[in-house]
């Protein structure tokens, strides 16, 4: 065999390994691949349930405390009962600062000045 046979022989050669390694990393990408779409998909799902629980728990916790508000057995009661006192006494503060006033009827915000409330139409005395 002359050196160029040789030569077109070996290249041959190495050019059908390279293919099939080629062929041999796609599959392992496409396997990886769906493997990182099969985890994503799962994390995300694992993640919709969670935020389901948490606001399941949300939803069940604001009953609860609406339910037994004017109880002392539990001191988050009171806790949560104190703090809204607070979140109460620094909107109203809030209020004040941003030059408002509340209805007497209804408790929303109206301008100083205003004679009448924008929601309920009571008259506002300044």
């Amino acid at each position: 065999m002359s050196f160029f046979e040789n030569l077109g022989a070996t290249l041959g050669n190495a050019a059908g390994n390279a293919i099939e390694k080629g062929k041999e990393f796609k599959d392992v990408a496409l396997d990886k691949g769906k493997e990182f779409k099969d985890v994503a998909t799962l994390k995300t799902q694992i993640s919709t349930a969670q935020s389901n629980v948490a606001k399941l728990y949300k939803e069940l916790g604001e009953k609860f405390f609406e339910d037994n508000k004017d109880s002392d057995t539990y001191p988050e009661i009171s806790a949560i009962r104190d703090a809204l006192v607070s979140i109460k006494e620094l909107e109203d503060k809030l209020m004040i600062a941003q030059g408002m006033t509340k209805c007497p009827t209804c408790g929303a915000p109206v301008e100083k000045g205003s004679q009448f409330c924008s929601k309920c139409g009571a008259s506002v005395e300044q």
